[in-house]
């Protein structure tokens, strides 16, 4: 009798070490990534695919709803607005053409004054108007505006 106790033991104690193993094996697969997939197991039955948000890959496509303050008067001050702390700056004046600092020195549309919901991208170029293009250079992360050919060149020579 006293050895059937002890077989009963020894199983009971198998199987329990078994269950342990089991539970910690299950237990490290939480929060563990695929490395091929990308993906990040946080649960039994849930993952999170790792990959940036398109705002982080894009900084230009960010969606923004600005109101410019009262102390931003031209178009130039709106720009410089929008731009802090977006990742991009604008190409430094020596180097841009003399039209863009005609357009910096209008001044700004009040019906521009509230901005978005828009991209960072688009609200750029509403403010530089249908006469300029917006340029970017990525590699630096520089913004700035050309003038746009057109057949009224007469218009857009009488500002320089």
């Amino acid at each position: 009798m006293n050895r059937i106790k002890h077989t009963i033991s020894r199983r009971a104690l198998l199987v329990i070490s078994g269950l342990f193993a089991a539970s910690l094996a299950t237990a490290g697969n939480t929060g563990t990534s695929s490395a091929g997939t990308g993906e990040l197991q946080v649960g039994r039955y849930q993952s999170f695919v790792m990959r940036p948000d398109e705002n982080q890959i894009d900084l230009l496509s960010v969606v923004i709803t600005r109101n410019l303050p009262e102390h931003v008067n031209t178009v130039g001050q709106a720009v410089a607005s929008l731009l802090d702390g977006s990742g991009y700056r604008l190409l430094p004046p020596k180097l841009a053409e003399s039209y863009r600092s005609h357009l910096f020195a209008m001044p700004l549309p009040q019906v521009q004054r509230q901005l978005g919901p828009l991209s960072l991208r688009q609200a750029l170029q509403l403010l530089g108007g249908p006469a300029f293009r917006l340029v970017i250079e990525p590699t630096y992360r520089l913004v700035s505006f050309e003038l746009i050919k057109t057949t009224s060149d007469a218009y857009a020579c009488s500002c320089q």
